[in-house]
Formats: structure tokens, sequence, C-alpha cells
């Protein structure tokens, strides 16, 4: 229980509390793992309201190196706040921010509904396919990183109104090795990728909303808006390559979105 936290044991008076005892053991807690925002470094908060307010404009329109063939857009560009968050996501354990950036993907299909982009809710369930990571990059991680992302960005959008069909689409594996993308240009990221993105079997469990297609086969038997979700898109090199993957398996991409944009 986190402080400002209410509870009561079944007969319903207070539990009775050392005075000081909160106090001093938020004081411990954040001596082992400070908290501090992943953003600015803010003490007391993990994610405070000015970085998170970077994540909250209008969506980006993305121009990449890669041929895309499909829109992409990004919450922002992958500088200062927004960019440190994501490091500390992805390289520091910084898990619990899984949370405010599938949130505020969901807030951006929002933004991209209204503005025509793409289908309202409703008209068509809306597909989420998270970009994949190897398995030696979750195993080093301990969590798939954009999959945490797109399961907050469904539960999201199947809370919201009015609502639709949603599909979380974990389609795609990376099979054999792959180097570290970090300061590959566009030609080298996709040669680095090309072969190695597949799709899953067809019996890979889909998690459904009511009313949305649950297996694969009625899924591509079905119009949809489909969604690539990653973390960060730098040439387009790998949205291209899961973009392409997935139409030749025949469930062509709408559009990609991304938390952040080199």
């Amino acid at each position: 229980m986190t402080a400002g936290d209410k509870g009561a044991p079944p007969s319903g008076r207070a539990t009775p509390r050392r005075r000081g005892t909160d106090t001093w053991a938020a004081a411990l807690a954040d001596l082992v793992v400070p908290l501090e925002c992943a953003g600015c470094g803010r003490a007391r908060h993990r994610w405070c309201p000015g970085c998170a307010a970077t994540l909250a404009g209008p969506p980006l329109v993305v121009r990449t190196r890669a041929d895309l063939r499909v829109p992409a857009w990004a919450l922002a560009r992958h500088a200062g706040p927004p960019a440190r968050a994501v490091s500390a996501y992805k390289d520091r354990g910084r898990s619990d921010l899984a949370r405010p950036f599938g949130t505020a993907l969901a807030a951006a299909i929002d933004r991209l509904r209204e503005a025509g982009e793409i289908a309202e809710a409703g008209e068509r369930p809306t597909v989420l396919v998270p970009a994949p990571a190897s398995a030696r990059a979750r195993r080093r991680r301990g969590f798939d990183h954009v999959r945490d992302i797109v399961d907050v960005l469904a539960a999201d959008l199947a809370g919201s109104l009015p609502t639709g069909p949603v599909v979380v689409a974990p389609l795609l594996e990376v099979r054999g090795r792959v180097r570290d993308a970090s300061g590959l240009g566009a030609r080298a990221r996709a040669d680095n990728l090309s072969g190695r993105i597949r799709r899953r079997p067809a019996g890979t469990v889909l998690r459904a909303s009511p009313g949305a297609p649950d297996t694969v086969a009625a899924l591509l038997a079905t119009p949809a808006t489909v969604l690539f979700v990653d973390d960060v898109v730098t040439t387009g090199a790998t949205a291209a390559e899961c973009v392409a993957v997935l139409a030749a398996g025949g469930l062509p991409v709408t559009a990609v979105l991304a938390v952040t944009a080199a």
C-alpha cells in the first residue's frame, strides 16, 4: 500500500500505526531505490507533470529514411525528458513507465481519430501489433518493453468512450542473432534485420476485447485499423521491415505509432 491509500481491518477500525512509521518507511525506500522523475530527475515523482506534458501534444508526423509506405506518428522527438524516460524504461529498469507511455499513446490515437487520420472507434477493430524484441533483449531487461506499453494502451482504448473492439496481436518475432542497433545507420539497420523478422505461427494467442476477432484466422478476415507500435522510431528500418512482413502475411498496416522519433 502506498502513501495516500486508505485501508481498514474487517472491524472498520483504523489500523494503529506508530507515529512516523510511514515517513520512515518512505525514506528508507528512497535510499534503496531513489524515487525521481525519469525525465528530469525531480525528486518524489516517477514521471512529473511537466515531463508528462511533453508527451501530451498533437502527435508528430514522422519522416523516416526507410520507406515505410504508411503514415507514422510519434508523441515527441527523441530528445530531452522523453528521450531520457525511454532510455530509463528500456535500460535502467523503469518498467513503471509503461503506464504513462501507454496512456499517452491512447490519447494520441483519440486525437488521430478526431482528425480523421484513422477510423473512429467502433467502425472497425483496432489491432495493436507490438514491435518484437529479441529473446536476448527480453532476458536482459526482464520484460517485453513494447508489449507492456501496448497492454496498457489496449486497456485504455477498451475503457474509453466511445469504445470499440481492441486486439493485442503479438504477431512478430525476431529470429536469429541481431546486433545492437545503437549507432547503426539506415542501411546497416536494414541489413541487420533483413530476414530476421518473422510472423509467429497461426496459433498465436491474441488478447481481444469482447466483439473483436480472437484468432489469427478471424483477424485476417476482418477489416481493421492495424497500428504497429514501437518505443522509438529512428531510421524507420525496424518499422519498415515489420510492416512489410505483416503485409506479406495478409495484414496491411494502417499506421506506425511510437513514443518518440529521432
